[in-house]
């Protein structure tokens, strides 16, 4: 069997801009095909650069292999999880991206109509560049463990232009659409899309049922089964992590945070806040400043 994977030097942030490398080894020499946890989604996208052995992306029940120097990206919305890496040792780096910074940057439309058409995006890189990727990697952990909000701000736009090289770089024949994988898997992607793109919007469970074809219920047990968390959970993840990034990176007053983040009042922001955050809007300001 293998070792847990070990995340070295890095703090894996469920929701937010994060980047960490994981080592795996053999243990007693050997590795068995053990499977790392279920299926899971989230609000970000990933970026995948294997610097040693392999790894193998399960996405919508679809399995990718990874080998050193390939570099991939896909929408976190697609239900998908790591398969257990080949022998003797894997390392490879992992870079994470909230939505609602890409929504933010000029010029990614194609980028997110790709991603979240549920594309996974793969180029080979040149010999030259894949050094240069596994320093960009390392650099990112140890500047998003850095209290200089300028790092943080230099690994986004870093992280931008790779992504935009990644594009420009595949060709038809390294894109690989998302397979049709379970009705389940499936109903739940095209929900995450939708409110990906409303969740500023005022909406309710309802209309996100009509607009998958399918009855509320079913859709908010199918949502829980393969998120683990409510369809309304995964919105207010959403608002809340445009709120983080408006309140980080203007001055706009708490008020207007609030209704461009979607919340329709300040005081589901503030309980947002607390239950996630375990503090205030004006708390989490001051300490991103």
């Amino acid at each position: 069997m293998t070792r847990p994977a070990k995340a070295i030097g890095a703090r894996f942030e469920p929701y937010g801009l994060s980047a960490f490398t994981f080592r795996r080894e053999p243990e007693g020499g050997r590795m068995d095909d053990l499977r790392v946890g279920g299926c899971h989604t989230h609000l970000e996208l990933e970026i995948h650069c294997v610097e040693s052995g392999s790894i193998t992306l399960d996405l919508g029940g679809r399995e990718v292999r990874l080998v050193p120097g390939e570099l991939a990206a896909f929408w976190g919305g697609v239900p998908h999880r790591d398969i257990d890496p080949e022998p003797p040792v894997t390392v490879y780096h992992v870079a994470q991206v909230p939505i609602v910074n890409v929504l933010a940057w000029a010029g990614s439309a194609e980028l997110l109509d790709r991603l979240l058409a549920g594309e996974l995006v793969i180029s080979v890189p040149r010999p030259d560049e894949r050094t240069v990727d596994t320093l960009a990697f390392t650099r990112w952990v140890s500047d998003l463990r850095s209290p200089d909000i300028r790092l943080r701000s230099a690994v986004e736009m870093e992280m931008h232009a790779r992504l935009l090289r990644l594009l420009a770089a595949s060709t038809p024949a390294s894109r690989i659409r998302k397979p049709p994988g379970s009705a389940t898997a499936t109903l739940v992607a095209t929900a995450i899309q939708y409110v990906t793109r409303h969740f500023v919007e005022p909406f309710t469970v309802e209309d996100v049922a009509r607009a998958v074809g399918r009855h509320h219920d079913h859709l908010m047990s199918s949502f829980r089964r393969v998120c683990g968390l409510t369809l309304w959970e995964y919105v207010i993840r959403l608002r809340l992590s445009e709120a983080q990034r408006l309140l980080a990176t203007t001055d706009l007053p708490i008020l207007a945070v609030c209704h461009r983040s979607g919340f329709s009042s300040v005081s589901r922001m503030y309980e947002a806040f607390h239950r996630y955050n375990g503090q205030t809007p004006s708390a989490y300001r001051k300490e991103a400043s």
